[in-house]
């Protein structure tokens, strides 16, 4: 892989979402991520660490932090909305027609 100088990301990462596949895998990340974090905010504005909500859950608080970081594989719909709900939020998915883009996932 060629060396990418810091100021030329923005070029590259255009110029590599350009390939299809490249570009649904990065979505599927930025997704993640944007759902890790919201997570993790939501989380904390309950002034509650990952033991607390794990216990809320009935799960591991090595499950929340996976789940947090983005690496968690096995987020399912229902673990999704009962996480929402014992943060008291809830869950809205949406499919926005929008060019380049995918599905969207709300927390709310």
């Amino acid at each position: 892989m060629s060396k990418v100088r810091l100021e030329n990301i923005d070029g590259y990462l255009k110029e590599k979402l350009k390939d299809k596949e490249f570009r649904k895998l990065y979505e599927v990340e930025r997704a993640k991520v944007a759902l890790a974090q919201k997570i993790a905010e939501m989380r904390q504005e309950k002034h509650l660490n990952q033991k607390e909500l794990a216990a809320r859950l009935g799960v591991s608080q090595q499950f929340v932090s996976q789940i947090e970081t983005g690496e968690g594989k096995n987020l399912t719909l229902d673990t999704l909305i009962r996480i929402a709900e014992s943060l008291g939020h809830n869950v809205k998915i949406s499919f926005p027609r929008s060019v380049g883009h995918g599905s969207h996932l709300e927390v709310a």
